[in-house]
């Protein structure tokens, strides 16, 4: 101790020593964390243009995915870091284990079909349905270079209460907005450059005729017609009691079809359906129908449940 200095001062310096100390470890944390991310948006961009506004890269756990090119929404993100949506990805996981048999209704490019695969692994089975020829294309690329043949199914075709031919209205350059046409006005997802694809639609009560079949999941992102799904996979969804859903929950998107927001709430309530909303981190927040009802023009993914989810 130097001559003069009393031990509250001595101590007072040591704990500015420490609280310094710590600043500079809280730093190079953060900069650690920094460049570990980069690192990971790098690595996961690694692209292989193959010509045709096709492109082969990576997803974040390592499986390979191929992409449409054109595609400024889930494209760029695919391309350019490997991943979509990954609060609702987190949340969609969760809900499934090994072994389950799960549903992708609107898959897209299909990245949700492809990391469910990998979840339920070889003795589950995934059902990809997807009205756009191209997608299905690139999904089925997608599902055969991963190995996943034996326990992924891609169906080329709309999900909805009744098979008939329809229209598919989408923009190749936001390639997450394609609705089906709708019986009432149209709410268009995008206004330029729609391109117009006649498309079979299906019942999954159909699809799934045996009564003994069950299933234990579906992700559902089809842009309005979200209450045709479910109006035509009631048998289906009666008969299997742990059945998980994260779906699309627009009021807006919905009022297109006659299963509008209001049916949505009546089917799943009537079913004793819970409703949770998701965290930025993948969490679950339980919820009131009252709040998503009443916001005209919110659009969220949203999970139910007849079991208490965490």
């Amino acid at each position: 101790m130097e001559s003069g200095d009393h031990p509250t001062d001595l101590s007072s310096r040591l704990r500015k020593i420490e609280e310094a100390l710590a600043g500079i470890s809280s730093n190079l944390a953060a900069l650690a964390q920094a460049y570990n991310q980069g690192l990971r948006d790098v690595l996961f961009s690694q692209v292989a243009y193959l010509g045709d506004h096709r492109a082969l890269t990576y997803l974040r756990p390592g499986l390979k995915v191929f992409v449409d090119t054109r595609s400024v929404d889930i494209g760029t993100h695919l391309l350019l870091g490997g991943q979509w949506e990954p609060d609702y990805m987190t949340a969609f996981l969760n809900l499934l284990k090994p072994g389950d048999k799960v549903l992708d209704v609107g898959a897209n490019h299909g990245v949700y079909a492809l990391l469910a695969a990998q979840k339920v692994g070889p003795t589950g089975h995934v059902y990809a349905f997807e009205p756009s020829r191209n997608f299905c294309e690139l999904m089925r690329a997608s599902v055969s270079v991963n190995g996943f043949d034996q326990h992924v199914t891609v169906v080329n075709a709309a999900v909805a209460d009744q098979a008939y031919e329809t229209e598919l209205l989408a923009d190749l350059h936001w390639s997450g907005g394609g609705y089906l046409a709708g019986d009432r006005s149209e709410t268009p997802v995008s206004v330029s450059g729609l391109a117009r694809e006649k498309v079979r639609c299906i019942r999954l009560d159909e699809y799934f005729a045996d009564p003994a079949e069950t299933i234990n999941a579906v992700k559902m992102d089809v842009e309005g017609a979200e209450g045709l799904v479910l109006k035509g996979m009631a048998g289906l969804i009666d008969r299997s009691p742990s059945l998980k859903m994260m779906m699309e929950f627009s009021p807006l998107m919905l009022a297109r079809f006659a299963c509008d927001a209001t049916f949505v709430h009546g089917f799943l309530e009537s079913r004793a359906f819970m409703c949770w909303t998701i965290r930025p981190d993948g969490s679950l927040v339980p919820a009131s129908w009252g709040p998503l009802l009443s916001d005209a023009k919110g659009l969220q993914n949203i999970v139910v449940s007849r079991q208490g989810l965490r």
